[in-house]
């Protein structure tokens, strides 16, 4: 049995592993092996590093159980398992192994409720010896490991209710809770999310660290100077290219390390004669104590006014109703004024709020979009970069100026969003920076702190030959980008097969995509952009349906186009797509006609420039 573990642990490559699995099943089932031995086995199963290098252990542990049924293997391995479970899913967590908890999971033998309390037990004592960030990164990948165990305990009642409830010291008040009341069958849910809040303690505690006392946000009052002024914030929109599939989420972020691909772009809409940035906010103080919020965006208009002849609790409460649900086009201004300090967090008189501000008057906002929110271009995102912008001015914070918005300005964005339930990465907003170039290349080193993307602008592009290759097309269907990008951060904390293969290969892909433009190959570019694109499908299936593959599959388009994707997280939006050479008028009269479709009744091609200039504020 000796010999068997070392030629396993010898392997040097994962189709090498299922005879010598096969030779060690046959020596256990003939009597031999001690203890530590088997013991040994599990965890190689599950840490060997050839495995986990080639994404193989799942593949291995299918063939494993091909070969034993649940009965036998609880019979020879069941005792190694109950010891080295626990342990096996802290070592996944603490070393950030690409190996799905699932596959531990799948070892227990049946009736193994005292190894999933144990497990929950090892995990939370793994956690309360950690730190700060740490504790709260590491925590994600527990929580999401919780949820699992409590859907397997939540099909066995009768033995929690006979067990003491183990608590986690990452848990919520709300997960406490529903344990104090023993409420299993809720608790799985809850901790998936738990998930994103961990994550948004860890960018506010990140972004506190980094303050200083000369760069916080001011909150007033107003400068009497600016009280008849009117402010104007333009800016562009992103042409996300890659983000190697939402490598700038946070935790993948940090742990990891990000990189993104990007162009800030201006759009010319049907009835304009040329690119303009696509959004604006304008903000003035009233010189009546009123606050006036509009939204004059695409198909997402809205107001809210309030003034002195109303009642102030009723009027915060309307304010507020955007915690709720609903109120989508007035959140994020509305969450703005909170995050700046503005308007006092659960106010119940918001107006007192802003004539404290603006030194006894009031306050408009109003904010422009020419695109729906859900295109893909990082509008939310961008428009929260730009109302900050505003704000930070009237409230005279070094954040609005040329020389303290990079990268203050972003990162706030990026908490603002987080806030309120929006999981979006650190690359939405930065596309709209402007510099020696349009296109931009962002990498974020690995880190304990706050991810601080780098950026190289790649100023050999030539913008004429990108704008001519490079199409826009509107497909006119929104899309919930929120839920998109939770996939694909469940599939990295979850490690689960082909899903977390294919975040592997968009961190590849992407260098490819940055060299190929450099290069000038856009026949390259758009082979990378399909490939990118699957990869995306992969990840979330959701992210595409018949109606949007037809832009990728089609006969009609296949002539003229040579590849492209789904900017964004996919599931509608706009996709870029890569004319062939002297192709672009043939390409956009194809995707015109496709309005002809009922799916595409609301679908055009967008003409854009790209946008070096980035978020310019105008007084």
């Amino acid at each position: 049995m000796k010999e068997l573990l070392q030629r396993f642990e010898e392997i040097s490559a994962s189709d090498q592993g299922q005879a010598v699995v096969d030779d060690i099943l046959a020596a256990v089932r003939a009597g031999k092996g001690t203890k530590s031995e088997r013991r040994l086995f599990v965890r190689l199963l599950i840490l060997h590093p050839v495995l986990i290098e080639q994404l193989a252990t799942a593949a291995l542990l299918d063939e494993l159980f091909a070969h034993i049924d649940q009965e036998e293997w609880g019979e020879l391995f069941g005792g190694a398992v109950e010891m080295e479970a626990p342990k096996l899913l802290v070592e996944l967590v603490d070393r950030a192994v690409d190996v799905g908890h699932d596959q531990v999971l799948r070892l227990l033998p049946a009736g193994a409720a005292g190894v999933l309390f144990s497990g929950l037990k090892e995990l939370n004592a793994y956690l309360d010896g950690l730190e700060a960030s740490a504790r709260l990164l590491r925590g994600m990948r527990v929580a999401r490991i919780e949820a699992d165990i409590y859907r397997l305990l939540a099909q066995a009642p009768d033995i929690w209710q006979r067990r003491e409830q183990p608590s986690c010291c990452v848990d919520s008040e709300g997960i406490s809770k529903l344990k104090e009341e023993k409420q299993i069958g809720q608790l799985a849910a809850a901790y998936e999310d738990r998930v994103n809040q961990l994550q948004r303690i860890d960018l506010r505690r990140c972004l506190a660290a980094l303050q200083t006392a000369t760069d916080r946000a001011e909150t007033g009052p107003m400068a009497a100077a600016d009280y008849g002024r009117t402010f104007c914030v333009r800016a562009p929109l992103r042409l996300g290219i890659s983000s190697a599939n939402a490598s700038d989420n946070h935790i993948r972020s940090k742990e990891q390390g990000g990189k993104t691909l990007n162009a800030g772009i201006d759009l010319q809409m049907e009835g304009e004669s040329r690119p303009t940035p696509p959004l604006r906010v304008t903000a003035r103080r009233l010189p009546e104590p009123q606050l006036i919020l509009r939204s004059l965006s695409r198909d997402f208009n809205a107001d809210f006014e309030a003034s002195s002849r109303g009642d102030a609790k009723t009027q915060s409460a309307l304010f507020f109703a955007y915690r709720r649900g609903g109120d989508e086009a007035l959140r994020l201004v509305k969450q703005a004024l909170v995050h700046t300090g503005i308007v006092a967090d659960g106010s119940d008189n918001v107006l007192r709020d802003i004539m404290r501000f603006t030194g006894g008057g009031g306050l408009e906002i109003v904010t422009q979009s020419k695109v729906m929110q859900g295109s893909g271009l990082g509008t939310s995102s961008i428009l929260a970069a730009a109302i900050l912008k505003a704000l930070y001015r009237l409230a005279g914070s070094p954040l609005a100026t040329a020389a303290g918005e990079y990268p203050g300005l972003y990162d706030q964005s990026l908490l603002l969003e987080q806030t309120i339930g929006l999981n979006s990465g650190w690359q939405d907003a930065r596309g709209a920076v402007g510099g020696a170039g349009a296109v931009k290349d962002f990498y974020a080193p690995p880190t304990a702190g706050l991810p601080a993307p780098e950026v190289t602008f790649l100023t050999e592009i030539d913008e004429t030959a990108f704008t001519e290759r490079v199409v826009l097309f509107d497909t006119g269907i929104a899309r919930a980008a929120t839920r998109g990008l939770n996939v694909v951060l469940d599939a990295y904390l979850t490690r689960s097969g082909a899903r977390y293969g294919a975040i592997r290969e968009s961190m590849l892909i992407h260098d490819e995509m940055v060299g190929a433009l450099q290069a000038g190959d856009y026949e390259a570019l758009g082979r990378l952009a399909t490939r990118y694109w699957q990869l995306r499908c992969i990840l979330d299936p959701e992210a595409t349906n018949a109606t949007l593959q037809y832009l990728f599959d089609s006969d009609t388009l296949g002539p003229v186009s040579q590849g492209g994707l789904i900017t964004g997280a996919g599931g509608g939006g706009f996709a870029l797509l890569v004319a062939r050479e002297g192709g672009r008028q043939e390409l956009e009269k194809q995707l015109r006609q496709l309005r002809k479709k009922p799916a595409y009744a609301s679908s055009g091609v967008v003409h854009y420039c790209l946008d070096r200039a980035g978020i310019q504020l105008t007084e």
